[in-house]
């Protein structure tokens, strides 16, 4: 189920997040007038305030952006080619340049597709929901994040922790 107030449009920007006085680079994969998906390894709390810094391109000057953390998207080192890794942000007040960025981006890039077919399978029966589900080691660094699907969440909760196996705990679970 589409939970996004606005259309989003896939987008490649670089742009850097500062946090406090260290610089990190990112990648914008999609975006709308009221937020964006930044590729990142960055590790944000949920709800933290960042600035988002944009270099001049495509003709527009350079511009700030203050953005709020909506979540955060782990992604374990060994699949971060294949899945990307990074945090939804909410754009907070958004600049001029953020939105010429927006409307240049809507006019000339293709909204963004349907989920990916491994994430909503087709024919899949009514009442059947997918999770999505990351899951930590016990007292171990390791992640992994499975996509499950069940009737309710506590029904992903149990094939998540069937399918980890011994050792491993949820750390979060969203539905998708």
């Amino acid at each position: 189920m589409e939970k996004r107030k606005q259309q989003r449009t896939r987008k490649r920007l670089t742009c850097e997040i500062l946090l406090g006085a260290a610089r990190h680079a990112a990648l914008v994969r999609d975006l709308s007038a009221a937020g964006l998906f930044v590729q990142t390894r960055v590790r944000l709390e949920p709800d933290a305030r960042v600035r988002l810094i944009f270099g001049a391109q495509d003709g527009l000057p350079a511009f700030e952006v203050e953005a709020r953390v909506a979540r955060q998207r782990m992604v374990p080192p060994r699949l971060q080619s294949a899945v990307p890794g990074g945090v939804g942000l909410v754009v907070i007040d958004p600049p001029a340049g953020f939105q010429e960025m927006v409307a240049r981006g809507a006019a000339s890039g293709a909204p963004e597709a349907a989920p990916e077919p491994s994430e909503v399978p087709s024919g899949a029966p009514a009442g059947i929901r997918t999770f999505r589900v990351r899951m930590i080691e016990r007292d171990k660094p390791n992640a992994r994040v499975f996509t499950v699907r069940s009737e309710s969440l506590h029904g992903a909760r149990a094939r998540a922790l069937a399918r980890a196996g011994h050792g491993w705990k949820i750390a979060d679970i969203q539905e998708i």
